[in-house]
């Protein structure tokens, strides 16, 4: 991840717009502590999907 670029500026005509980099490609953590704070958003993210079926209409438009 310190290595990655996001993309590179084109010149087209008489502006420049930014290309950016294909993002699904392999990622090495090699930082622990962001692999732990990964996993505990992911269980969190699990929890609250598990509250969302106790509401009774979460679709509710109005």
């Amino acid at each position: 991840m310190k290595n990655f670029k996001s993309g590179t500026y084109i010149q087209q005509s008489h502006y420049r717009s930014f290309q950016p980099n294909l993002i699904n490609k392999g990622w090495t953590l090699d930082n622990m502590e962001i692999q732990k704070l990964l996993e505990q958003a992911n269980r969190e993210l699990g929890r609250l999907d598990m509250y969302s079926e106790y509401i009774p209409n979460n679709e509710m438009t109005g």
